[in-house]
């Protein structure tokens, strides 16, 4: 839903949009997003309500772009362990992958276990499908990539796998927060077929 009032964008409009978004998110993570209202977020951001509308039509519209703020944040941790593997150490790249994607489900999960404790399963659905859908076009284009061009692909459907994959993986740790390391890492070998590639202890 658009507000039809979207402003002409300059440093002045881009911050206080920000401030929204991250009042948006903070008050999420404190209360769970069904008992924010506008005027909360208005506040938190030092702003009117008035000026709330001139960036946003509703709280829905702001749900979207507090998800899009997280997989943001997420993504960019991504990127920067992608840019950091070294090209070819596979078992490394996957040491480092879980440690990361673990760091993250615990980093994010006040803001995600405040949907699914107030009953916001489709918001976090939604976030779900985003992050998942976001790291798996990275992985794609990018490890994957890599990996064709020395090796055989050993699976087909990558980007479909690697959706699978993630969202898998988030679900695990989120419910089974003691399950090992190890135990991830071998999961993951075993379903990108890459057990001739890494070490198991």
């Amino acid at each position: 839903m658009s507000s039809g009032k979207t402003p002409t964008p300059n440093g002045k409009d881009d911050a206080r949009r920000a401030a929204i978004v991250r009042a948006a998110r903070d008050i999420c993570a404190e209360k769970g997003f069904s008992k924010v209202t506008v005027s909360d977020i208005a506040n938190r951001a030092r702003m009117t309500r008035s000026l709330f509308y001139h960036y946003f039509a509703d709280k829905s519209e702001v749900a979207d772009a507090v998800l899009d703020d997280v997989a943001g944040s997420i993504l960019a941790q991504m990127e920067e362990w992608n840019a950091n593997r070294e090209t070819g150490n596979i078992d490394g790249a996957l040491n480092d992958f879980v440690v990361l994607t673990r760091r993250m489900i615990v980093d994010e999960s006040p803001f995600s276990a405040r949907l699914v404790q107030d009953g916001n399963a489709a918001l976090y659905i939604r976030f779900l499908d985003r992050v998942t859908d976001r790291i798996a076009d990275l992985l794609q284009q990018t490890t994957a990539r890599d990996f064709e061009e020395r090796h055989d692909m050993p699976i087909v459907c990558v980007h479909e796998t690697f959706v699978m994959l993630v969202s898998g993986v988030i679900s695990l740790i989120r419910s089974h927060p003691d399950v090992s390391n190890a135990t991830i890492k071998r999961l993951i070998a075993q379903t990108l077929h890459l057990n001739d590639y890494v070490h198991f202890d």
